[in-house]
């Protein structure tokens, strides 16, 4: 009964943080605008030389450019103008946020087991998840409840690999 309970409450908490997260850009007519007007100035304040177009020492000032200036000069121009800079930056947020949701997909995905999961005190375990890799962290009352937190975490789809730091409690 109190992981149904648990469960509950957690199902509560993700909810009220997508809805967070969500309502910004539901507040806005049109994300593109909004992204364009922000790549706009950042660009503008790296064209130091008012010359609308970046060369790589003012590309390099976005650490970004520091590694894939070759790559965004789509023209071989040895300078970035302004599409050329937007167009890169706005695949690589776009890459950033498809990362971020799909980590958090599985986290929740771990979370949500873990609280299926009987003689288990989920919430007692914590989970975060980057590029795939799930590190776990808390403290239970077991040197099964750890292993079987790991286990629990490995099997789910997307999951790289899995960082065990659950602790017995003393």
């Amino acid at each position: 009964m109190q992981n149904n309970t648990d469960f509950k409450s957690v199902l509560v908490v993700m909810t009220f943080a997508v809805s967070a997260v969500s309502m910004p850009v539901l507040a806005l007519d049109d994300v593109s605008d909004f992204n364009h007007s922000v790549y706009t100035k950042a660009f503008i304040a790296l064209d130091t030389d008012n010359s609308h177009s970046l060369s790589k020492a003012e590309a390099q000032k976005d650490k970004l450019f520091l590694k894939h200036f070759s790559e965004a000069d789509k023209n071989h121009d040895a300078s970035l103008d302004e599409q050329e800079y937007t167009d890169f930056k706005s695949k690589d947020d776009q890459k950033n946020v498809k990362r971020i949701a799909n980590d958090s997909v599985i986290t929740s995905k771990v979370k949500a087991n873990l609280l299926k999961e009987e003689g288990l005190k989920s919430l007692s375990v914590s989970v975060t998840t980057y590029k795939g890799e799930v590190q776990l962290s808390g403290f239970v009352d077991t040197e099964d409840q750890i292993k079987q937190a790991g286990k629990v975490a490995a099997d789910i789809e997307g999951v790289k690999s899995v960082k065990n730091s659950v602790l017995l409690k003393k």
